[in-house]
């Protein structure tokens, strides 16, 4: 996903859009057991109204994430707006590191890697597959979003385990 900043550069235009239909770097999700489903569509729009370059835009796909409670494949929507600032080399000294800055030295401009840490950052950290996902029995495995176990489910905590000795109903003087 390059784009080319010359035109703006020499003042011929004013503003340039970009369209992008890419496949996604399964790389970057790999960690997460996840996968894109569908190509990365980014819309960017990129204005120089200074010493540096504003762009900004949306970008969607659909990936394939793993749930965190029922470990069940299911695909995840990723439609996200985004705002970076372009800046050449020589300049790169008056941006702070917090900000969202692309550095270059040529006109053509990478800006595949950004667009790919944009999707990352809208994964939630527990993905599931939906808002009520049951998970698995925690004895036995079951998924219990497509059948109930019989397990027994007393759920007891160790630590509490002596309060059950405490005798009631004499009060002590």
């Amino acid at each position: 996903m390059k784009i080319d900043l010359e035109l703006l550069r020499l003042g011929i235009r004013d503003s340039l859009e970009f369209h992008f239909d890419n496949q996604g770097k399964d790389e970057y999700l790999k960690e997460l057991g996840g996968k894109y489903r569908e190509n990365l569509r980014v819309d960017v729009q990129v204005e120089k109204p200074g010493r540096f370059y504003l762009a900004w835009g949306q970008v969607s796909t659909v990936l394939e994430l793993q749930c965190s409670r029922c470990l069940e494949r299911f695909s995840y929507s990723i439609n996200a707006g985004f705002h970076f600032n372009l800046v050449e080399s020589q300049r790169q000294e008056e941006f702070t590191p917090d900000e969202d800055v692309i550095v270059f030295d040529h006109d053509e401009v990478e800006i595949q890697p950004f667009i790919e840490q944009v999707v990352f950052t809208e994964i939630p950290f527990a993905p599931v597959c939906m808002v009520d996902c049951k998970g698995l029995c925690p004895q036995c495995g079951t998924n219990q979003n497509l059948s109930e176990c019989h397990c027994q489910q007393e759920i007891t905590d160790p630590r509490w385990e002596k309060l059950k000795e405490l005798k009631f109903g004499k009060e002590v003087k």
